[in-house]
């Protein structure tokens, strides 16, 4: 079986969960950091504005939703061609990861992210950004997912690393608001 395949909503949930805090895989065990696309980028985070004494990145997204809410997402960008096309990738035995972008455009009010910005610049602010659906009909996003290839099982399984709001809009009608 190969890895650009249909994943299902109950394979997502497993791959997501089973990826949570494993080291990422592609990487020698003394610098592989844990999985966390379910611990830092959802509302299950203990601290929006920190990480627990990991370095902190300049710009950390979180989509501020269920598990279910992620898994929906993320079920939704592996399936989609973008996605498709990138996890073709990992058939060749060479390729150990790949970076998936996708596009999620849902109706609702369920949904918010919340973005924190931390500037490199010495003295520099930090900022934040929210964005939520409370003041449209819906929302546009793009999903950030890394993917590595479990190589350790015979099976063609992957590692979800993270999978995060890269970019974000709330719609009203058919116009994107920022």
């Amino acid at each position: 079986m190969a890895y650009n395949r249909p994943y299902g909503l109950d394979e997502v949930h497993r791959i997501l969960c089973d990826s949570e805090r494993r080291p990422r895989p592609d990487l020698a065990a003394g610098v592989a950091k844990p999985g966390h696309a379910i611990s830092l980028h959802t509302a299950e985070r203990e601290d929006f504005f920190s990480r627990g004494g990991a370095k902190l990145p300049a710009k950390d997204s979180i989509l501020l939703g269920s598990r279910k809410h992620l898994i929906q997402a993320v079920h939704e960008v592996l399936n989609s061609v973008p996605g498709q096309i990138e996890l073709a990738k990992l058939n060749d035995p060479q390729c150990r990861k790949v970076e998936i972008r996708g596009v999620v455009l849902r109706k609702g009010r369920d949904f918010d992210v919340f973005t924190v910005f931390r500037p490199k610049a010495k003295g520099a602010q930090m900022s934040f950004d929210w964005l939520s659906t409370h003041k449209g009909d819906g929302f546009i996003v793009q999903l950030f997912i890394l993917v590595c290839k479990l190589t350790d099982n015979g099976r063609e399984d992957i590692h979800i690393q993270t999978a995060f709001p890269e970019d974000y809009a709330r719609t009203l009608g058919d116009d994107i608001l920022r």
